[in-house]
């Protein structure tokens, strides 16, 4: 048993709902499908993001020619059941870009999932919860559009809510304000500030929303700032969340060293899959330290795949899983209500009444739907075949 070819295929997905950030307003994702054959004929399928200029120098084209590297050097040949002797290949291979060694371990653990017959989750250790309750993301927006939006996904059964509320001091306040007075006082409200602040301004703004029972403050300051967190945590009782700042291990190791955070948000398709989430939740726990699962982009198969993880994983609910940012791509407020199809053919671990629940297997138990595939192929980049 040997793997003897790797497919990697551009995609540009429409959002059904864009996503509006303090720093840009995203109408769609750029991902790469990577697709990884053995020579009986399975074949395992993984998708990651290409992140937008900020965060990441990298295109899709980029990330292509990346991966048709790992894969020339790392993956062809190789026993696909050996994912840790593939992916510490990988990483010596390609040292940093995390997001791209994403789309090939969750094709590695997909294909060992359907080689054995079990869901992805059994190969994480198990079923660790039943079902698990959603945070939903207000985007940024006016501030009655909102409160809005907040009422329709709490009255669909979501159970706390992280509102973005952008740069500006006076509107962030008015924005809080005003979906607290439209949920009530018992739903637990954090808020993402996309590292627009430095810490003086970024605790004043915490400070002035804490009096509305703020629940978490995510992303204060920008990315490398530990120095801005560690001022503010000595400050503030509110309890501040690593995101951008903790995207690989060696920066969340960086950040529990300092104490500098409470929490952290583990999504597994930025910090490079399976492999390293599970590295990342070690040294989380270890640390008695808190985490909230997410997905940072949602096509189905890496809602399927972030799910598999969360359910694997017996944790506190401190702060709840942001597992339900598929809806932003297909609409509604659950599985059955989707607007349009996702590039799977049927989305796996559905959301229904503000949970997500156990995703059905072998594998990551998805199907891709070929022709919206071929829909969404990157106008101008070719598909790359390495055999």
């Amino acid at each position: 048993m040997k793997i003897d070819k790797v497919e990697i295929i551009p995609v540009t997905i429409p959002l059904e709902v864009p996503i509006r950030h303090a720093f840009t307003t995203r109408t769609h994702g750029l991902f790469v499908i990577v697709k990884i054959t053995i020579d009986e004929g399975l074949e395992g399928i993984g998708c990651g993001a290409v992140l937008y200029p900020g965060y990441s120098m990298d295109s899709q084209e980029t990330v292509m020619l990346k991966i048709k590297g790992l894969a020339k050097e790392g993956l062809l040949g190789a026993n696909p059941l050996n994912i840790e002797q593939i992916l510490a290949k990988c990483d010596a291979l390609l040292r940093e870009n995390s997001l791209t060694k994403t789309h090939i371990d969750y094709a590695l653990y997909d294909l060992k999932g359907k080689i054995l017959d079990v869901p992805v989750y059994e190969l994480l250790g198990g079923i660790g919860r039943d079902k698990i309750p959603l945070e939903w993301i207000v985007t940024l927006d006016e501030p009655e559009a909102q409160a809005k939006m907040a009422l329709k996904f709490l009255g669909a059964g979501f159970h706390s809510l992280k509102l973005k509320v952008g740069q500006d001091h006076a509107m962030a306040v008015k924005r809080f304000g005003t979906v607290r007075e439209a949920v009530g006082e018992s739903i637990e409200m954090g808020i993402d500030m996309d590292g627009m602040f430095n810490a003086h301004d970024a605790l004043r703004l915490i400070e002035d929303l804490a009096k509305y029972n703020l629940h978490f403050a995510e992303q204060p300051v920008s990315k490398h700032d530990i120095d801005g967190y560690v001022a503010i945590k000595s400050r503030t009782h509110v309890p501040l969340v690593a995101d951008e700042s903790a995207w690989s291990i060696q920066e969340t190791y960086a950040l529990i060293s300092r104490r500098a955070v409470d929490m952290f948000h583990l999504a597994p398709d930025r910090i490079g899959g399976f492999r390293k989430s599970l590295q990342f939740r070690a040294l989380v726990d270890a640390a008695h330290l808190d985490y909230a699962i997410s997905t940072y982009n949602s096509p189905g198969i890496c809602h399927a795949a972030a799910t598999h993880f969360g359910i694997s994983c017996s944790k506190r609910t401190q702060v709840l899983d942001q597992l339900a940012n598929i809806l932003y791509f297909t609409g509604g407020t659950d599985s059955k209500k989707i607007s349009r199809k996702d590039i799977t053919k049927e989305i796996n671990a559905r959301i229904e009444n503000g949970f997500v629940h156990v995703p059905r297997g072998p594998g990551l138990g998805i199907e891709l739907n070929e022709d919206l595939v071929n829909e969404y192929l990157t106008p101008g980049i070719s598909k790359i075949v390495v055999q």
